[in-house]
């Protein structure tokens, strides 16, 4: 193609007409600028209000959520359908809302679009495909960066916007509050956070209480540490509510890394100190010092080891003999300043040559700084591929950082290559605290099983007879942060399914398995004599789900094979013997035997129907609860769907009714825009 060409295809790119979904963004009306900045431009935007508090914060067309979590699935996958989705937009993409709306957008080949605070900061937002951290596009390779960077100018990295605590802290509440109150009105949103809000509230009050005590004893003790250059290690404590915790390091929670970062300083014998900074938005419902003085009560480095307020102002920065963070984007400015880092999660700039790639223990005498060639590269190319200036608050950084969005939506973001399977699986979150096999993952229940399985700490072995959807389905649990391996078996030949688990088991403990093939041979070939239930017996721990066929599609149960399926497994289930001390589980989970003779009788298959997302949460929580037989939908279940399809009734019928009298007539006219509607 000549430049002239090249020209012309890619201004016609950028003129494209989209259609754009907004999902949960900043606290502000940030979101709702960008809509309408798109809307002057062409494009079609639509909204998703999952509570009270973004619907008062946009004021465009949208959708309003009600429903239970199961239920998110189809519905997202309805508005994606409805209003030909180009491209999503979300800030927060482990979210629980926002895994399952990506999962449905891979599906389609929409693209995924996540925002949120830049990686260099101050004044700058992070925009870029797929997900950040673990799931960022940005090359960890060296030799990847620097050909990145010899691509792109160089940036001005010096601060131009900054946010107001009180701005940022009246938006907040403005934006929490309804949320919790409104809660009537979505009964079933499913908070992403920690803390209920009002008790974060109540916190941040206390704490900024005491940190105005303390403040001239804090800041006579950061001087004194700055006098003392490189004397001093730092570690800056992150939030605990912070996702690049949960969803991007090996530990459940802060204080994990606090205990291991303590135990291995401890143990080092550096003769220098280690100092926690608390972040000067931390929410105060845990007490950093007495937390410290705890695990450090007892140890040789107790004198070393200290707890300082209200961030890490830059002289102390400059003056540290390292860094040490889960992944904290102070670990950034700390290279930029030449400072030695360790990062103990995943994050964009753990790069070769930028930070301490061996163990913890080894950096307090080993930490050196960053290769200054490299460092400089990195930031011109994480500058130019995913940041952009501007800021989700003040007026002036809103403007800006919306008319740099819309630039690069309708040019492109840098097309940075979409990370595979393969890079992904090395990225692992956590290391696997368990192993779960899933049996017929490919599709329908056991895919749900597995999705609802994976996390971050968790070995996924997905079992199937083709290949076929298998690599979609690892693909989802990749991106919902477990480790997957993937067999294809002939899921007909029960004791060579059971010869290979018991190999998978002889290298990889097994703890769970959930067999969605309804075969009771299989369940026998597992709990024979000498197999994989009795290795798991020895163990003291361990399980075997058996999910009927029918499982949550009791509208099949008026097939002739019904009985004799749920009859079988239920007479072997019931023939295992079971004693009151035994360490492992077996359950059956089968159709409920209302909603089983409801679809008998004919009934209509709305009444007893079940999504999939629904039924793979049942069978977790009855495995959790080791119970042996596991029975969905339930007569509340089917009794609350029977009442609500008599409220839809006539009109239903109507519309029935009304559909046949014009069969020959033509059809039914379109019906009208429902955008506002929920």
């Amino acid at each position: 193609m000549t430049a002239p060409e090249s020209s012309r295809a890619n201004h016609a790119a950028s003129r494209r007409k989209r259609s754009f979904l907004f999902l949960q963004g900043p606290l502000s009306r940030f979101f709702e600028e960008l809509g309408r900045a798109l809307i002057a431009r062409g494009h079609h935007v639509h909204r998703v209000n999952l509570h009270l508090g973004e619907q008062l914060f946009w004021r465009l067309p949208a959708s309003n959520f009600r429903g239970r979590f199961d239920e998110w699935r189809s519905y997202i996958a309805g508005i994606l359908d409805t209003h030909r989705i180009t491209d999503i937009i979300l800030v927060g993409d482990r979210r629980p809302y926002h895994v399952i709306a990506a999962e449905e957008a891979r599906a389609r080949g929409i693209a995924v679009l996540c925002t949120d605070f830049g990686y260099l900061r101050p004044g700058w937002i992070t925009l870029e495909y797929d997900g950040m951290s673990t799931y960022s596009r940005f090359p960890r390779d060296p030799e990847a960066i620097r050909a990145l960077a010899a691509r792109l100018p160089e940036p001005d990295l010096q601060p131009r916007f900054n946010s107001r605590f009180g701005l940022v802290a009246a938006l907040d509440v403005g934006f929490t509050v309804p949320q919790v109150l409104g809660r009537p009105l979505y009964p079933h949103y499913r908070w992403h956070g920690i803390f209920h809000p009002f008790a974060e509230y109540a916190g941040w009050l206390a704490a900024l209480a005491r940190r105005r005590a303390r403040a001239r004893a804090t800041q006579a003790a950061k001087a004194r540490l700055e006098q003392d250059r490189g004397s001093y290690f730092l570690f800056p404590l992150q939030l605990a509510t912070d996702f690049q915790i949960r969803a991007h390091s090996p530990f459940a929670d802060v204080r994990d890394a606090v205990r291991d970062t303590i135990a291995s300083f401890a143990a080092s014998g550096s003769d220098r100190k280690l100092v926690f900074v608390v972040h000067p938005l931390d929410n105060g419902l845990i007490n950093w010092g007495r937390q410290v003085r705890r695990l450090t009560r007892g140890t040789r480095a107790e004198a070393q080891i200290s707890v300082l307020e209200d961030g890490i102002p830059p002289g102390l920065l400059r003056n540290a003999a390292g860094i040490v963070t889960i992944n904290s984007t102070v670990g950034i400015t700390a290279l930029y300043h030449d400072i030695p880092v360790k990062v103990l999660g995943n994050a964009v700039f753990d790069v070769p040559g930028l930070t301490h790639q061996g163990r913890l223990d080894r950096f307090w005498h080993e930490a050196a700084p960053p290769d200054p060639e490299l460092r400089r590269l990195f930031l011109r190319a994480l500058a130019g591929t995913t940041q952009l200036r501007g800021g989700f608050h003040e007026r002036d950084a809103k403007a800006h950082g919306i008319a740099e969005i819309v630039q690069r939506l309708e040019q492109g973001l840098y097309p940075l290559p979409a990370l595979s399977d393969e890079e992904l699986a090395q990225r692992p979150v956590r290391p696997a605290a368990r192993t779960i096999v899933v049996i017929g993952a490919a599709g329908g229940i056991g895919l749900a099983v597995a999705r609802d399985y994976a996390a971050p700490g968790v070995r996924l072995c997905l079992v199937t007879g083709t290949h076929g959807a298998l690599a979609a389905a690892a693909g989802d649990c990749l991106r919902r942060g477990a480790q997957v391996d993937t067999v294809v078996l002939d899921l007909d030949d029960d004791e060579a399914v059971a010869e290979h688990l018991e190999a998978i088991d002889r290298h990889t403990p097994i703890d769970q398995v959930v067999a969605c093939t309804g075969d009771a041979a299989l369940l026998a070939a597992l709990t024979a004599p000498g197999g994989l239930a009795d290795r798991m017996r020895r163990r003291e721990r361990g399980g075997i789900a058996l999910v009927s066929a029918l499982a949550g599609r009791a509208e099949w149960s008026s097939r002739p094979d019904h009985s004799a399926s749920q009859g079988g497994l239920l007479a072997y289930a019931g023939s295992l013997p079971r004693r009151r001390d035994d360490p492992i589980t077996v359950s059956i989970a089968r159709a409920g035997r209302l909603a089983g003779r409801l679809a008998a009788g004919g009934a209509d298959a709305r009444l007893v129907a079940i999504n999939p997302d629904r039924a793979a949460e049942y069978i977790r929580r009855g495995i959790e609860r080791g119970a042996r037989v596991i029975a969905f939908p339930g007569p509340l279940f089917v009794g609350l769907r029977a009442l609500r399809w008599l409220q839809e009734w006539p009109p239903r019928a109507i519309r029935e009714s009304a559909a046949d009298s014009v069969a020959e007539d033509g059809p039914i006219p379109a019906p009208g825009d429902t955008s506002q509607g929920d």
